[in-house]
């Protein structure tokens, strides 16, 4: 049976949030690392506080990065910075004894990505980067975990280059964004994602669009077959964690996680 949670927002304070969460009935924060209110510095500094709303609640911590961190830029210095800030977020991430944290494979930014060839540089940029990560984050005994960015005309990569890094980077798992899937390829993209990753897939992202654009709506209000996902899941025997990245509301995305709850259990 997966367990579920929510994601905190980073225009709000990380313990309002978890104490939120609590009261909506989830079983996990997925804390995300990132500014405004979820910097390494913010929550290295509020350590304890983050720690005891977490346990007050009954809930584990996973963690969740910016999807523009961009480590497989062209300019040497850029990349390396960020690789420097991936490993901060690593260590604040051990801090709060988060053992899983996700990054985003980025598509760059500029015109890298208008060819073949300068998407072939950043993917192995990418996978160079990574490798350190993946290297440094196990030492400090966390899974990192690759989330896939939804294709559409500003985005040419596919499942193709992102199977390329995850085949590539040792110890690299996947978080799969259901919604990110589907406006690659519909619902059979979903389902080839979950079935090329069944043995790799950590962690996941619910939430619903209409195809094009990546919206974050309430499950339903979209054009996803959630029946077809859960049946999916189900087949791979997968037991793990569900967030829900529902903009709208809280509310929402309590509701979202009931729908599919009962969605689960006739699946």
């Amino acid at each position: 049976m997966p367990t579920y949670g929510l994601l905190t927002k980073p225009t709000n304070e990380v313990i309002s949030e978890i104490n939120k969460f609590g009261k909506l009935g989830f079983d996990y924060t997925e804390i995300g690392i990132e500014e405004p209110y979820g910097t390494n510095e913010i929550l290295r500094r509020d350590k304890k506080k983050i720690l005891a709303a977490l346990k007050k609640n009954g809930m584990f911590a996973l963690g969740h990065t910016s999807y523009w961190d961009d480590f497989g830029s062209m300019h040497t210095q850029v990349r390396n910075g960020w690789i420097k800030e991936g490993k901060a977020m690593i260590d604040t991430s051990a801090q709060l004894n988060i053992k899983l944290l996700n990054f985003h494979f980025y598509p760059g930014a500029a015109m890298i990505k208008k060819i073949p060839a300068g998407r072939k540089i950043y993917v192995n940029n990418f996978i160079a980067a990574m490798k350190e990560l993946s290297a440094y984050a196990k030492k400090k005994g966390i899974t990192l975990m690759l989330e896939n960015i939804p294709h559409g005309k500003r985005n040419p990569y596919t499942i193709k280059e992102f199977s390329y890094i995850v085949k590539n980077v040792p110890n690299l798992m996947v978080h799969l964004d259901v919604a990110h899937a589907f406006i690659e390829g519909g619902n059979p993209r979903i389902d080839e994602y979950i079935k090329k990753f069944s043995n790799k897939l950590v962690h996941l992202h619910m939430h619903d669009n209409n195809g094009e654009e990546d919206q974050h709506l309430p499950l339903g209000k979209g054009k996803i077959n959630f029946k077809k996902v859960a049946s999916s899941l189900k087949k791979i025997n997968y037991d793990r964690t569900i967030t829900f990245e529902v903009f709208t509301s809280d509310l929402d995305a309590k509701k979202s996680r009931i729908k599919f709850q009962k969605i689960w259990a006739k699946a």
